[in-house]
């Protein structure tokens, strides 16, 4: 779903003018600290020869401005050869081949990480200029930090979008395909920045970019060959791996949350400093409200008065994330992941200051499991196109095609409590999926249809269809925005 220019320049639980009384040396010299920590992640840390995101910024500073302005109607969801502006956006599409031949280098000279480095004085002046920077501690607060270059991605979605279509459309399969690949290459690098509100926002990215895949399989699987399908199912898709063992939790978070709680502490006596408390708690606290703000502050030097000393608050911290580390490596929709997390039974007067100086990660298992059904879909929806292709029609069963056109491991549904497949069925007549809005569309018999489960872990035969699986299931195979643009029905 998109999400406004507006809303892109970000701030952690913002809070602007809060305003610490200590030196701005001091301040300096904490953010500088924190900086250093976060730069020394993964996702950032190594040889300039094994980022992207000099080569993707250095293009998008060269890319002419969109035909309209991003927006829900125009966006990576949204565009495609038959919405009314298809010709300005195919003409901006063409116009800026340096975007799709940038966003090919990264998938062909293999890259590891897109690398961008946290801090403004960490990038090129070129990139500064731009706005293509994550800042950090403005305002010398640490809960004041933009993250000013995702706009830019999204632009860059939507480009690569439009590009993909346009060489499809003009017969040019295997640059559309080499594009295509190579964009989500790219978003599955962006997934493994180090905020939360990155990974959110970057598997989100990650799984509407592996849905419109599944549209250009569909729309155009006669241009495109069996070679280029049983590769996708068989080695690229695979490659995107997001299961536990590739995709981590976020950690930048956790330690911005420990540079301010111990902003707020006397480190001496480890006792709460009612007056730090005050300024930056009573500033969360009240940034929609600034008429409460002298009673926020107010109740912030009360609870001071009763907070948790600096080290069992530090403690607190680790054991909430430690818990989510345990949950995050549970594999599937666990029952365990139903019982009351450490996050949610701290006490909030005693460990306030933990609660409202971290973020909760618990909405990102969520957007993991869907991501993971919709790499593991995208592969075996591959599989279904070669094997149509190459036999004249989809197989009986999945089974079929694993060691030839899928590996068998692809085939795991992670709404299922077990790990069980994903669902299939070979439609002998014709059936009809609800969307949501009460409305309905069908498919048709000689159909390979393939869904996992939603979010209520349940098997609904693909009855009801959300891209969430917030209802019902997730029809993977048909791609359901292509059949109801067919259909002539809003998806």
């Amino acid at each position: 779903m998109f999400r406004s220019q507006m809303f892109i320049v970000v701030l952690i639980a913002a809070v602007l003018g809060a305003v610490l009384p200590v030196s701005s040396a001091s301040a300096d010299a904490r953010r500088d600290a924190v900086v250093k920590k976060l730069n020394d992640h993964s996702s950032v840390k190594g040889s300039e020869s094994t980022k992207s995101y000099k080569v993707i910024f250095d293009a998008y500073i060269e890319m002419s401005e969109p035909p309209m302005p991003l927006d829900e109607n125009f966006n990576l969801t949204t565009i495609w050869p038959g919405m009314p502006q298809w010709s300005a956006v195919a003409g901006w599409a063409e116009t800026n081949t340096h975007m799709a031949d940038a966003i090919i280098e990264v998938w062909e000279k293999n890259t590891i990480i897109f690398g961008l480095p946290y801090g403004e004085e960490n990038v090129s002046s070129e990139i500064r200029d731009a706005g293509l920077t994550v800042a950090i501690g403005l305002d010398d607060s640490l809960r004041n930090n933009e993250f000013r270059y995702m706009y830019s991605i999204e632009v860059i979605a939507a480009y690569g979008t439009a590009e993909v279509y346009r060489l499809m459309e003009t017969g040019q399969t295997d640059r559309a395909i080499r594009l295509a690949l190579a964009q989500t290459v790219l978003m599955r690098q962006l997934s493994d920045r180090d905020f939360l509100l990155e990974k959110l926002w970057f598997i989100d990215l990650l799984s509407n970019t592996l849905s419109n895949l599944r549209d250009v399989f569909y729309t155009y699987q006669d241009k495109i060959d069996v070679e280029w399908f049983t590769d996708i199912g068989m080695i690229d898709i695979p490659f995107l791996n997001p299961d536990r063992s590739r995709l981590f939790m976020p950690e930048a978070d956790r330690i911005l949350a420990e540079a301010l709680i111990r902003e707020v502490f006397d480190e001496r006596s480890g006792r709460a400093n009612a007056v730090q408390f005050s300024n930056v708690f009573g500033a969360v606290q009240s940034q929609d409200m600034p008429l409460t703000r002298f009673g926020s502050a107010r109740r912030w030097a009360n609870i001071a008065a009763v907070h948790g000393s600096l080290d069992a608050s530090l403690e607190r911290l680790t054991l909430v994330y430690d818990d989510w580390w345990r949950r995050w490596r549970i594999e599937g929709h666990s029952p365990i992941l139903d019982i009351k997390s450490e996050f949610a039974a701290t006490n909030p007067v005693r460990y306030a200051a933990v609660l409202y100086s971290m973020q909760n990660v618990e909405e990102l298992f969520t957007k993991r499991d869907r991501l993971v059904l919709e790499v593991n879909g995208t592969s075996l929806a591959a599989g279904l196109c070669a094997h149509k292709v190459s036999r004249g029609s989809y197989p009986n069963r999945i089974e079929n095609m694993h060691g030839e056109f899928v590996r068998k491991s692809m085939n795991v549904d992670p709404y299922d409590f077990l790990l069980g497949d994903l669902k299939y069925e070979l439609l002998t007549r014709r059936k009809s999926i609800d969307l949501a809005g009460n409305k309905r569309l069908w498919i048709e018999p000689g159909e390979a249809l393939l869904w996992g489960r939603g979010l209520n872990v349940e098997d609904d035969r693909a009855t009801l269809h959300t891209d969430d699986g917030s209802q019902g299931d997730i029809v993977i195979w048909p791609p359901i925005k292509a059949v109801a643009r067919q259909q002539n029905i809003e998806p």
